[in-house]
């Protein structure tokens, strides 16, 4: 009985949706190094990759944060890959509408996490001067975690939302 439920067109199933999520996955880990990377552009009064190998509790919220957006962004692909899902627009491969939801994501929240920062920093949101925790590698750290768990939130929200 198992081995009819475990059956070449379930395994070939079973592939199918892997690679697709594998693939739909990957390419929104790019999206989020290139999103942590563009921080460091707007942040040019905090040294984050810097600073953050001083300290190990700095280096493991990063890594950690990392995680987090990583778990939202496979979770988001496998509920809703965009590399050979519905309405393949390009050639065979990918879903353009998705694709193009999810680029749109990352750069939403870079213009809002821009837009934040600009805010904290410039203004004195609450009258706190935001390049300070350039001070403390773990402020950073945290600063970066919370980060890539916005961008992950973003992202997921463009893989989950629903196309026409």
């Amino acid at each position: 009985m198992i081995h009819k439920l475990i059956g070449s067109e379930f395994l070939y199933s079973l592939s199918l949706w892997f690679v697709r999520a594998f693939i739909s996955s990957i390419i929104c880990l790019v999206l989020g190094y290139l999103g942590i990377r563009a921080l460091s552009f707007i942040t040019t009064d905090i040294n984050e990759f810097e600073r953050i190998k001083e300290d190990p509790m700095a280096t493991s919220l990063l890594l950690g944060g990392f995680f987090v957006y990583a778990g939202l962004v496979i979770y988001g692909s496998m509920v809703n890959p965009f590399f050979l899902s519905q309405s393949v627009l390009i050639g065979p491969y990918f879903n353009t509408q998705r694709l193009l939801t999810v680029i749109l994501s990352s750069l939403v929240g870079f213009i809002f996490g821009n837009i934040f920062y600009y805010a904290f920093s410039k203004f004195r949101v609450f009258e706190v001067d935001l390049d300070n925790i350039n001070k403390n590698p773990t402020a950073i750290g945290v600063f970066l975690f919370c980060y890539e768990i916005f961008l992950g939130l973003i992202v997921f929200a463009g893989l989950s939302i629903p196309l026409g």
